[in-house]
């Protein structure tokens, strides 16, 4: 398990590494002069030239990078290219609102998949089982965009049950996490469905019920024990991909998150703030997958010892 674990953290550095790299580059090469942004059109070039000297692009691009790895060791990750604040507090204010989005999410979606997935795989074909899969299909096809649109015009103006934007309270999470949650669910609950009419149908089942066990033991531990092992690595993934990527959803209901944040960044050319946004996001994600991978070796010692092999 020793060395499961760190083959793992050496592919999680390796990875956040790439990333940062890319992202550095990426920025510099194919982006705007944040220079000419931040100074009203038409300025002299003596008066860009100076900004460019504070903010620091005027160096050359392999000096800034190495100035950028060196501030990482640090723990430091610049100061914001508009009003000097440090990007390390921004983001750390912004880190907890992305995350409790993501918890309330993966929650309820997770919840409504193991119903109606669970619902779907007992009575296959049935009338309930087709509603869930129409319901699937429907989500797939509905973009997440026009769904947040959807639900502030009807709950919010028209209504006005719910709070359309900011983070007032908890009644400010039902919109955000439905609009996820229809994007989320269908996934998982086609995973669910299907596992678990696979493990219903091998031998280990059938043998279960064959010596009298109940219906309801058969299937909440001995069906949903294998049919999990992929339910882990779907909500992993997906958690990780809402700390990474909830971008869309945090600027239609103007969540204070990471999403908007880097957003918000992009459109300025903030360096600095859009890389600490992208560095979080990645870290993020690859803690997450990190210990998904942990928790599958565990439920399952056959992949652990086949990746030692």
């Amino acid at each position: 398990m020793l060395k499961f674990t760190l083959r793992r953290t050496a592919q999680m550095a390796i990875v956040v590494f790439g990333v940062v790299t890319l992202v550095f580059f990426i920025l510099r090469i194919a982006s705007g002069d944040p220079a000419n942004l931040m100074n009203p059109p038409g300025q002299q070039e003596e008066l860009v030239q100076l900004t460019r000297e504070k903010i620091g692009t005027d160096r050359p691009i392999p000096m800034q990078y190495v100035e950028y790895l060196t501030g990482l060791t640090r723990g430091d990750l610049g100061k914001s290219f508009h009003g000097g604040q440090p990007v390390l507090d921004e983001v750390l204010k912004a880190l907890p609102n992305t995350a409790m989005l993501a918890a309330v999410t993966i929650l309820f979606s997770s919840t409504v998949a193991l119903i109606l997935g669970i619902g779907a795989a007992l009575r296959p074909n049935g009338v309930f089982d087709r509603g869930v899969l129409v319901y699937v299909s429907l989500a797939l096809a509905t973009p997440s965009f026009w769904l947040a649109i959807v639900l502030i015009l009807f709950f919010s103006v028209r209504l006005g049950w719910l709070p359309a934007i900011d983070l007032e309270g908890p009644k400010s999470f039902v919109l955000p996490v439905i609009t996820l949650s229809v994007a989320l669910t269908p996934v998982l609950i086609r995973t669910i469905r299907q596992s678990l009419l696979e493990t219903l149908g091998d031998q280990h089942v059938r043998a279960a019920r064959a010596r009298g066990i109940p219906e309801q033991r058969v299937i909440l531990v001995h069906g949903l024990k294998m049919a999990a092992l992929p339910l882990v690595t779907l909500i992993g993934l997906q958690l990780g991909l809402i700390l990474a990527g909830s971008y869309v959803v945090e600027v239609i209901f103007n969540w204070p998150g990471i999403g908007k944040l880097t957003l918000d960044a992009v459109a300025g050319r903030n360096f600095p703030m859009i890389q600490g946004g992208v560095l979080v996001a990645a870290v993020a994600f690859v803690i997450v997958n990190f210990f998904v991978d942990l928790t599958y070796a565990a439920l399952d010692p056959r992949i652990r010892l086949a990746q030692n092999d």
